[in-house]
């Protein structure tokens, strides 16, 4: 289920006391950024957390801190913390049915005009369309923490963005992605890895995003690698270091702002 929500200067306010953004430079107002009348797409299980940005588009699909999108992605999309998304990237549309006669959507989409226009000019096949149950159709797109995407790289319905990850400017993502590999290509390929086997298993037992970041990282962020997990090893070890657990966004607080509140 997805709810619609009209953008106001006053549910912009909101968002901006909650530290969730929708240009890159802070407190924005509809003038400029949104369309008169434009109203967000917010799913039902969504969760926005503080510190993150929709630089681009209408839709809402939930995002962690320290994120940000330049591109809209799909409702049902899941975004973790600490993400940079860039510029048109785009998740592949439905698969068509390749069992039947032909992939033809004539054959299961009973709202494209076409569709309806020619059912309704040919009333005696009405029981021609059958809906489209390929598997993939159902599944969003899950993108862990630590995930840079580059411009123009499109990715398959049902895939899962592995934690650290980087891809390539204008791959074709079609399959999971590796935690901490760099990929490209079409269809995209493992070029390397951001770290050695050793170090990509730490940092995934470690999972550093769950901590507030000061308590396990008093330093400047250009630490080494290794001194970095040895740090936050003895910070969580010790209990110094704290769970994040931010106050988050999702529709309880939105209910004031839907049009039918």
């Amino acid at each position: 289920m997805k709810y619609r929500i009209p953008v106001s200067n006053e549910l912009l306010a909101y968002f901006n006391q909650n530290r969730v953004y929708f240009t890159p430079f802070g407190t924005c107002k509809m003038q400029g950024r949104f369309r008169p009348n434009e109203q967000l797409a917010f799913p039902a299980d969504g969760v926005i957390e503080p510190y993150c940005n929709y630089i681009n588009g209408s839709i809402l699909f939930s995002m962690g801190s320290f994120s940000f999108s330049r591109s809209p992605l799909p409702l049902d999309t899941k975004v973790g913390r600490y993400c940079s998304i860039g510029a048109r990237v785009s998740v592949l549309g439905i698969d068509h049915p390749i069992t039947r006669f032909t992939t033809s959507s004539i054959t299961y989409d009973k709202q494209a005009i076409t569709s309806l226009k020619f059912f309704e000019d040919n009333p005696d096949l009405s029981n021609f369309q059958v809906r489209n149950t390929e598997p993939k159709n159902q599944l969003g797109v899950t993108i862990g923490n630590d995930v840079w995407i580059g411009e123009d790289v499109s990715i398959a319905r049902g895939v899962t963005i592995g934690n650290g990850a980087i891809l390539a400017a204008k791959a074709l993502i079609t399959k999971d992605v590796p935690p901490y590999s760099i990929v490209g290509g079409v269809p995209a390929k493992v070029i390397r890895y951001r770290f050695s086997n050793e170090i990509v298993e730490q940092l995934c037992q470690l999972q550093w995003w769950d901590y507030k970041v000061k308590t396990i990282l008093s330093d400047n962020a250009d630490v080494d690698i290794q001194e970095f997990i040895i740090k936050a090893v003895r910070s969580i070890e010790s209990g110094k270091a704290e769970p994040y657990r931010p106050n988050v966004v999702d529709i309880k607080n939105l209910k004031p702002f839907l049009a039918h509140a």
